[in-house]
């Protein structure tokens, strides 16, 4: 890559600095300087604690197989920067990123005094890229939260929150309702949302948002449902009833954020929007999510999953129940500021052995804290500070009848694949 694209990576890492600041004021001049780039195409705006990601990359493929040029925002990456921006399944090129932080930086230059934070600076950078390739929609997935991340300056044609766990505790709050609350405020007056969320205390705040916005509010096992199938998936919806549908993304829990996605569809069709089932049954099956219960050796068999918080934790572990492996060795790197014990709760007694690891972030838990946690669950515990060394360390380990499962953070998650999945030449 040339040095504009290593200089404009580092400017943008350079933003890091001012930390996270929720709030919607400093974003909102930015875009107005801009020209509001994010009203000038329609979009669907995707928040919630788990599976907005693999919601969103569902909702993108449909909505690609469907012949409309879409735009996807999406973080945090996992290898490569440009994986937060994309257009029709292509991320955005070195020339096209560094030209999109070109443009946002020039616009920033006019707001002295108003630090713009790294999170802002890249969404700016995604509402004027689509812009610029002029996309027929967008599929826009939160930060965090909901209600002050920088994302919600869309006005989107339909709202999806896909559920409402504790996580980002120390900016969402303790609460389900506190955290259902920050989420609920991407709903918009007049525009459709669609929830995964069952449980009566967050969704009751859900629904009083909704009905405040005028909003008509889907939700999964009211007014959509979905069947798992031995080797494919039905789905019951607004006006669809599909039957054989086949997931690109595996595991259990896809199911659910399949029905999201296809309601979401739903609603956009009933908005006007040309999108054949034949686009969703093509979109289904071609979609891919990196880093989310992915296979990447079948022996041993090798599994990266990005579970980071509690809830996370729990989905993994019952995706992994299905499978059938002899011995289990988790690789686990985790945050600092995640709820650890919670998370080892849901994996540890699973595993017959576990090798803790630590990411290059500075917000990674020490890898000797982590061993000596694991071991207190009467687990063997190996400590092998680099993610790559650890991979290496659980696969010589693993007989070819086991399962080694690297998770506890997308950061430890992309690190694991930079590694383990080999670049095509």
């Amino acid at each position: 890559m040339p040095s504009s694209y290593k200089s404009t990576l580092q400017y943008l890492l350079s933003l890091e600095r001012h930390g996270i600041k929720p709030g919607l004021e400093r974003i909102s001049r930015l875009l107005k300087l801009l020209g509001d780039p994010q009203l000038k195409y329609p979009a669907v705006h995707v928040a919630g604690t788990n599976g907005k990601g693999s919601t969103s990359a569902m909702l993108s493929s449909v909505l690609n197989e469907a012949g409309m040029r879409t735009g996807l925002y999406t973080s945090p990456h996992l290898v490569k920067f440009n994986e937060r921006i994309q257009v029709s399944g292509r991320m955005i090129t070195g020339p096209e990123l560094c030209e999109a932080a070109r443009i946002v930086k020039k616009a920033a230059a006019r707001m002295p005094g108003s630090p713009i934070t790294f999170f802002e600076f890249t969404t700016a950078m995604a509402f004027v890229h689509f812009s610029l390739k002029e996309v027929d929609i967008a599929v826009i997935e939160t930060g965090m939260g909901g209600r002050f991340d920088a994302t919600n300056t869309l006005l989107p044609e339909v709202s999806v929150i896909t559920n409402v766990n504790v996580d980002h505790t120390q900016y969402l709050g303790f609460g389900l309702k506190e955290i259902a609350f920050e989420k609920a405020g991407i709903i918009k007056p007049g525009r459709p949302v669609v929830t995964g969320e069952i449980k009566k205390a967050p969704l009751s705040v859900i629904r009083k948002r909704a009905k405040e916005s005028s909003s008509s509010l889907y939700v999964l096992n009211r007014d959509f449902s979905v069947q798992i199938a031995p080797s494919s998936l039905s789905y019951s919806g607004l006006e669809l009833e599909l039957n054989g549908l086949r997931l690109g993304l595996s595991g259990p829990h896809q199911a659910m954020n399949a029905g999201l996605s296809l309601a979401a569809i739903e609603a956009l069709r009933q908005r006007g929007f040309q999108i054949p089932v034949s686009a969703i049954r093509a979109g289904l099956r071609k979609a891919a999510w990196p880093g989310r219960f992915e296979t990447i050796s079948k022996k041993p068999l090798v599994i990266i999953d990005g579970a980071h918080n509690p809830a996370g934790a729990r989905t993994l572990a019952n995706a992994l129940k299905d499978l059938s492996y002899k011995r289990l060795v988790l690789v686990l790197g985790i945050m600092a500021d995640k709820d650890i014990d919670a998370i080892l709760k849901e994996l540890i007694p699973l595993c017959d052995e576990a090798i803790a690891t630590e990411p290059r972030m500075e917000r990674s838990a020490a890898a000797a804290m982590l061993a000596e946690k694991i071991r207190a669950f009467g687990k063997p515990a190996l400590e092998v500070r680099r993610v790559k060394d650890a991979c290496k360390e659980a696969i010589q380990r693993a007989g070819k009848n086991d399962c080694v499962c690297v998770t506890g953070s997308l950061f430890t998650v992309g690190e694991a694949r930079a590694f383990l999945v080999k670049p095509r030449s």
